[in-house]
């Protein structure tokens, strides 16, 4: 089994953005044609997803995601950092998901892509693909 482990960098320019980043997941995959990928967000402010990337859904993503846990609710990390609502809805949404690796491609449905959920930019986002198979 090949292990690869890789990472990359995303900007991000406002405070709540959704971003496609399947194609450099897919770049960071190399050395694998069968296995997996795990895609993890090295933070607790940003949050990775799995579905479409529709210009409609990415605006939904993060506006409802500020209905769910509003910004400006009552936080007590806020009295650290104004991002409590950050921490939180990330935790629910999750910082990583795995995806299957198929003939040497990420294993995704039609109309699927890995999306990046940015709640408190903007930011420097590092995103670690660790690649394992054959």
């Amino acid at each position: 089994m090949k292990v690869f482990s890789r990472e990359f960098q995303v900007k991000t320019k406002t405070r709540f953005e959704s971003i496609d980043i399947t194609d450099l997941v897919q770049e960071n995959i190399n050395g694998v044609n069968e296995g997996v990928a795990y895609v993890i967000v090295k933070h607790t402010t940003c949050a990775v997803t799995i579905n479409e990337a529709e210009k409609g859904l990415m605006k939904d993503y993060v506006e409802w995601a500020k209905k769910l846990v509003p910004p400006d609710g009552e936080f007590n990390h806020n009295m650290i950092d104004n991002n409590g609502h950050a921490h939180v809805i990330s935790s629910i949404i999750g910082n990583s998901r795995v995806i299957p690796i198929t003939n040497g491609r990420l294993d995704l449905g039609t109309w699927q892509r890995v999306i990046l959920l940015e709640f408190d930019g903007p930011r420097t986002r590092t995103i670690l693909v660790k690649s394992m198979g054959e």
